[in-house]
């Protein structure tokens, strides 16, 4: 029973990220991160295209650092890439405490999953 409710959760999840107009489940990870309650409907569209948009971003930089975990400096480089990202294009209504947490929230997200290769 455990494994068939695993195999519903992990089918609902997957028409959740279709649904919700995404590629990919990590693509939904990151708007989970940012979403928030008091959005309106064009905010909830910007967070949308600002997820997709990041997850690109942040893979492809990734891509371009030989063992980004290792050194200073690239865990750096990708931390200011998600920094530079939430501000330029996170909606208004998100303020700079805001975006210090969100911006926490996916280095941590993009270390643990990525810690070898995007």
């Amino acid at each position: 029973m455990d494994l068939m409710d695993l195999a519903d959760n992990l089918d609902r999840e997957e028409q959740r990220y279709v649904r919700e107009g995404f590629e990919n489940d990590e693509e939904l990870s990151l708007y989970d991160m940012l979403f928030r309650e008091d959005l309106s409907k064009a905010d909830i569209k910007k967070l949308k295209e600002v997820a997709a948009s990041l997850l690109k971003k942040i893979k492809a930089k990734i891509t371009e650092l030989d063992h980004w975990t290792d050194k200073q400096e690239t865990k750096a480089a990708v931390d200011n890439l998600i920094r530079d990202e939430l501000w330029a294009e996170l909606p208004k209504c998100y303020d700079e405490i805001s975006i210090s947490e969100y911006r926490q929230r996916i280095y941590e997200y993009v270390y643990t999953r990525y810690s070898v290769a995007a």
